[in-house]
């Protein structure tokens, strides 16, 4: 091949790298802000903590909720461009397969998905979601499933760690139950109790106020990956 062909192949390949970069660009650039992004979020229910355009800890446990009630892998991963404009188009959430009728503590997400039976035609349906802070290590909540077989409609103190407060306890697994803290703030983003399930002083209300208690399931699945 002679210089003057080799230069005009050249060229050709040069603009076509260039045509699909450009429009590759164009095609990635995301179509929302933060703060757009995490009014959506909170739009659909999600745990977003602060709406600030701030991607937190806590935003992330957003990420990773809606990752799983989407039909992806839930990780609490920064959302990629194709995601962000994944969120912008506001696509429902739906029940997992791997969810049942009930509650379901993913640990990878802190995080749990409250499951109901429509009543007419008996297909599942997310009644909420809820940020929760599983047991630390050394006190992992451990995976499986259970069901509420004790409840107390009151505050308890608990019979192992003196001045522990539970708001109105569900118990699960042994001495393990989900209920509420002394304080909201001690529902972290990351695993941080004995081995219980805490979770916000409004969730327990509405668990309570929906009849949630003795005979419900509680499926407790995923690891915490930091």
């Amino acid at each position: 091949m002679n210089a003057r062909k080799l230069g005009r192949l050249l060229s050709v390949v040069l603009l076509s790298v260039g045509s699909w970069q450009q429009s590759g660009s164009a095609a990635a650039t995301p179509s929302l802000s933060n703060f757009q992004i995490e009014n959506t979020l909170r739009y659909l229910g999600l745990s977003v903590g602060k709406v600030d355009g701030i991607f937190n800890e806590s935003t992330r446990r957003a990420f990773c909720q809606w990752r799983e009630l989407t039909g992806q892998r839930p990780t609490r991963h920064l959302l990629s461009i194709a995601e962000r404009n994944w969120v912008k188009a506001v696509k429902p959430l739906r029940v997992p397969a791997n969810l049942d009728a009930g509650l379901n503590l993913n640990i990878t997400c802190q995080s749990i998905a409250w499951v109901g039976r429509d009543s007419s035609t008996g297909s599942l349906m997310l009644k909420g979601v809820f940020a929760a802070s599983s047991g630390k290590p050394g006190y992992t909540t451990p995976n499986g499933i259970f069901r509420i077989f004790s409840q107390v409609n009151a505050w308890q103190e608990s019979n192992i760690y003196a001045g522990a407060m539970m708001y109105r306890p569900k118990y699960f697994n042994g001495g393990r139950a989900i209920h509420g803290s002394a304080s909201d703030s001690l529902v972290k983003t990351y695993p941080a109790s004995h081995g219980c399930v805490r979770i916000l002083h409004s969730a327990v209300n509405k668990l309570w106020a929906a009849g949630v208690g003795i005979g419900t399931e509680v499926q407790v699945y995923g690891s915490w990956l930091g």
